[in-house]
């Protein structure tokens, strides 16, 4: 509206100076012509002793004016300003002005006789003059008004581009174009506000850049990452912490309580966020997961007060860890366990035959064949024990081998076993048998494979066996199923742990410590193996291995 009013009032001031210079110029043009007429009346009166009043006018220049008439205009105005007592004689002249003329009027004498001159006004001077000086004077000034209002109205759209523009650099938004000529005044401020521009596109993007970074290293860092605000709201997280927490969390800022289930962790984030005290504890998540942490909580201290303190929130995994103790405690209990039974029969039996039971020949066998049983059964037991522990060594170890004449090898060694049960094997081979692998592992894997469909199959039972060897993608598949005495599916989900059997009676039966099928995972992990279990109760077991080579 004011962009709008500036010209309109522009152009009326100009009006009223042009009224003005008008006004005053006639005002001049009054005084000069004042000069004149008193000129001409001093003349009138010199003139009027040696002539008669209307002859010394007409020779003045002047008009000879009876006032006791009233037929012309003149003739009225002067009888009325007579008989007003606007004119006496010997008295200053008097002037008359119209719109378009200025008459003056004097009397010299008693007599009534005025003598008068009627003059024009400046714009009737030359009226068609007078109008072009003004149209010039209008087209003039208007022109400069306009050409000024017009200059300041692109100048004000041009700073308020520059300015949108600047407010769009601000909230990282793509500058508007703006071609100005080298020339503009505001040439050189563009050009300095694109360069600003570009600057901090650059830096946007380097922020953008190691943002992008930092997420991505805190994204992909196995521990829990959290950081708060001193109002305790989440700033940021990473996968591995909504994992721990067993929760999805939001992206968007939140307090961290909608998060944190767990008093004891809740309790160290408040207590640091209050007090400003570093916190470092054990503790055990509440949820679905119940997993044990090593959690942190982390004041973090800004060189600057105006910053607004944050809060970091650390979470280390420490399940696995307890995991492994524990496994490692029950191994030793359960090793504790089964090496107690055969050692306590040898020591036993051992006992009673020095205390005299070796005088009978009868006892003697019988007792030292049980010795010898156990015996057995213990060495097979220490063999476990220290094939779980070189499982993890000799990762690099790799021969060629037949795996037709490493599987008869194993099987000729199960062979009293298989015929005192009268078990039937079938073999089947496909591709080549010859392969390049790590051959005490592949043997580790098939003879306790085997092994264990011997020991918890049927009398008269089948086991049948398939070797796959896939030269392209260089793998192989090994195929074991049995008819024995299968496994349910709560057993399935545990056979694989150590000292773990599904027939605790028919395990010691055949021999069996526990630990066979434990020996083949722990192998296969480190083969970057795979096994898969297909079993039902009373109906046989299918086991399938497959082993990248």
């Amino acid at each position: 509206m004011k962009r709008r009013l500036g010209p309109v009032i522009a152009i009326f001031i100009s009006i009223v100076i042009f009224l003005i210079l008008v006004t005053f110029s006639d005002s001049i043009l009054g005084d000069s012509q004042n000069d004149m007429f008193t000129d001409e009346t001093v003349s009138y009166v010199e003139l009027k002793k040696n002539h008669e009043p209307a002859d010394a006018a007409k020779i003045a220049g002047l008009d000879y004016i009876d006032t006791s008439k009233e037929n012309t205009t003149m003739q009225r105005k002067a009888y009325d300003m007579y008989h007003n007592g606007r004119t006496e004689p010997g008295k200053d002249y008097v002037t008359d002005t119209t719109m378009t003329t200025r008459i003056m009027y004097f009397m010299s004498g008693s007599e009534r006789h005025i003598v008068a001159k009627k003059y024009n006004r400046l714009w009737s001077q030359s009226p068609m003059t007078f109008l072009i000086v003004a149209l010039m004077y209008f087209l003039i000034t208007d022109s400069v008004i306009l050409f000024y209002y017009r200059k300041r109205q692109q100048l004000s759209e041009d700073i308020q581009s520059v300015t949108e523009n600047l407010r769009r650099v601000r909230k990282s938004k793509e500058m508007a174009s703006l071609i100005l000529s080298p020339g503009d005044e505001l040439y050189g401020l563009v050009e300095q506000t694109n360069k600003i521009s570009m600057d901090i596109n650059d830096l946007r993007d380097d922020v953008q850049l190691r943002e992008r970074r930092f997420r991505g290293l805190v994204g992909h860092l196995p521990i829990g990452v959290m950081l708060l605000n001193s109002q305790g709201d989440v700033l940021l997280h990473n996968q591995a912490m909504s994992s721990l927490l067993d929760v999805n969390i939001s992206n968007d800022i939140h307090p961290f309580i909608e998060d944190v289930k767990t008093y004891n962790l809740s309790q160290m984030i408040e207590h640091t966020l209050r007090k400003n005290k570093n916190h470092h504890r054990e503790i055990q998540l509440v949820g679905n997961s119940q997993k044990f942490v090593d959690a942190n909580v982390i004041r973090l201290i800004h060189s600057r007060e105006d910053y607004d303190q944050q809060v970091l929130v650390i979470l280390y995994d420490l399940t696995e860890s307890r995991q492994i103790e524990r496994m490692q405690v029950d191994f030793v209990n359960n090793v504790s366990h089964e090496l107690k039974t055969p050692v306590t029969s040898i020591e036993g039996f051992s006992e009673t035959l020095l205390n005299g039971a070796k005088d009978d020949p009868k006892k003697l066998d019988h007792f030292l064949n049980i010795i010898h049983d156990e015996s057995v059964r213990l060495s097979e037991l220490i063999q476990d024990i220290l094939s779980l522990s070189k499982v993890k060594r000799d990762t690099e170890k790799i021969d060629t081998i037949n795996l037709n004449e490493d599987i008869n090898r194993i099987l000729d060694r199960q062979s009293i076993t298989i015929k005192k049960h009268h078990i039937k094997v079938n073999q089947q081979y496909f591709g080549s048998p010859d392969v390049t692998a790590n051959k005490e592992k592949i043997n580790l894997v098939f003879r306790n494979l085997i092994k264990n469909a011997i020991s918890y199959n049927k009398e008269n039972g089948q086991i049948d066996l398939e070797v796959h060897h896939d030269e392209i993608e260089n793998r192989i598949k090994f195929i074991i199923k049995d008819s024995g005495i299968g496994i349910s599916e709560d057993d399935q989900a545990r056979i694989f742990e150590r000292f773990y059997r599904v027939d605790r009676s028919r395990s010691l039966e055949t021999g069996g410590t526990g630990l066979g099928l434990a020996i083949v995972k722990e192998t296969l992990d480190t083969l970057d193996g795979d096994i898969r279990i297909e079993s039902h109760k009373g109906l046989g077991t299918t086991f399938t291995v497959d082993i990248p080579l």
